[in-house]
């Protein structure tokens, strides 16, 4: 039995409090001594116990310069396809510190060069809303730069959250204008539904930079700091709710400089490295022109980097023979839409594309447009535009294209009710020949046969914003 003689009293080891007994009884019960020294046995051990956790929720938020021993690890590595930002990795209180190999990674797909990073447009690009006296106040500003596709697919969702808490309705003078606070939480709205939809709705990834030092330091000759990547902290969520109020917090990180970046790499890591190695099969996500690709916004919109823009898979060729590559195109009907058109060669590969119901009908009207590599927004006000075929007859659409020049509500009354020939718009920008200007040639991508009803108003100005 167990007992506490004048020799057994507490001694400390360290921080943890240590107990000597001895059993002596052979009746097998325990005297009133021993039972004491028992119940203080276990109360000084819970006090130590929550004295530790104390100690520990005490901690500081940011960790110490860690610095991995590792050496730069290319985005064909096995380690980047089987452990690079893996559902299983374990996130505390101040996130994980980014690795040189998952740093490594992300630049390689974004820019395919761990030596060369972001131009100057992209470290600038930042998701900021225009003045609140202006008419489109509800809108990002998005210069002509290459961040520009992936600032208007923002866009999108920031519209599709207005438009589901009843916002934008127009007044007599056709502009839209919203609060500030309902701006803002749209934006909140609109990264946290793109992030979740990038986790396929079961987690998703925040990177935040830390000021103060590196995350690590070993760069070897493959890798050239940035200033951003190797800042890096990566929060994961499992639950939206969380997610959403941790958006609210870092809010700030994308309304600066070098937001759109963040913003990029958060979105990266929610698809994951290993399947995002897979959906880009050895492209990349920043153009030779340095624009937004066609993968990116897929990305944003889609939470896939999509080749395709058809529904389903296509696994079967034109001869019935299976394809040794599948092509992989919109799983489930989008939250906000996808229309392409583009009048230059090069882009063939995708002009030629049928662009899949599941983009061109999204669940509430709005669209990212591509017209000539050039990205811009159409919305409508009625949300149950697609809802019922009768109200596509007749309906109008708004124009939003991000551009400082755009200092005016763009208004489109389009007529499907007839199929209208080309002869309707004359020698519009043609003197010798009948010409269908662009922008109607992808509005008929979606409404086939339609007409701007008040196209000698507008298709000018359009075009220029564009």
């Amino acid at each position: 039995m167990p007992t506490a003689g004048p020799n057994d009293m507490p001694t400390t080891e360290g921080q943890s409090t240590m107990y000597r007994l001895t059993t002596e009884n052979s009746d097998g019960e325990y005297s009133d001594q021993d039972l004491l020294s028992l119940v203080n046995y276990f109360e000084v051990s819970r006090a130590e116990l929550k004295n530790r956790v104390d100690s520990l929720l005490a901690q500081p938020i940011l960790k110490a310069k860690q610095v991995d021993t590792q050496a730069p690890k290319l985005f064909e590595d096995e380690y980047i396809k089987n452990y690079g930002n893996s559902r299983t990795l374990k996130l505390y209180s101040q996130g994980d510190p980014i690795t040189l190999p998952i740093a490594s990674t992300l630049r390689l797909l974004a820019n395919n060069s761990t030596i060369h990073s972001f131009s100057e447009p992209w470290l600038s690009a930042k998701f900021s809303f225009r003045d609140y006296t202006n008419p489109l106040n509800y809108g990002l500003i998005a210069d002509r730069t290459g961040a520009r596709g992936l600032i208007l697919s923002v866009q999108a969702f920031v519209i599709r959250h207005l438009l589901l808490k009843n916002l934008l309705s127009p007044n007599k003078h056709r502009s839209i204008s919203v609060s500030i606070e309902a701006r803002n939480e749209a934006l909140v709205d609109a990264i946290t539904e793109i992030l979740w939809q990038a986790g396929e709705r079961r987690g998703a990834t925040v990177s935040v930079p830390y000021a103060g030092d590196e995350c690590f330091s070993n760069y070897g000759v493959h890798y050239v700091a940035d200033g951003i990547t190797e800042r890096l902290h990566m929060f994961e969520f499992v639950d939206i709710a969380k997610l959403r109020t941790f958006i609210i917090k870092c809010l700030p990180y994308f309304m600066k400089e070098n937001g759109v970046i963040i913003f990029l790499y958060s979105l990266m890591l929610s698809r994951t490295l290993k399947k995002l190695i897979d959906d880009l099969d050895h492209t990349r996500l920043v153009g030779d022109r340095d624009e937004s690709t066609i993968q990116m916004v897929t990305l944003a919109l889609t939470g896939r980097a999509l080749h395709y823009f058809h529904n389903g898979v296509i696994d079967v060729d034109s001869d019935g023979n299976l394809m040794e590559h599948p092509q992989y195109g919109v799983k489930d009907r989008c939250s906000v839409g996808f229309i392409y058109w583009s009048k230059h060669e090069d882009d063939g590969f995708y002009h030629k594309q049928e662009t899949g119901s599941m983009l061109r009908t999204p669940k509430v009207p709005v669209w990212l447009v591509c017209l000539n590599r050039r990205y811009g927004i159409m919305f409508s006000t009625n949300i149950n535009l697609l809802n019922n075929w009768i109200y596509e007859n007749y309906f109008q659409l708004h124009i939003y294209t991000g551009l400082k020049k755009q200092e005016e509500p763009c208004l489109l009354s389009i007529d499907t009710r007839e199929q209208y020939p080309a002869s309707i718009y004359g020698n519009f920008f043609e003197d010798t020949d009948q010409f269908t200007p662009d922008f109607i040639q992808l509005l008929q991508t979606r409404w086939a046969g339609c007409k701007i009803e008040n196209a000698d108003e507008v298709l000018h100005d359009l075009m220029t914003y564009f």
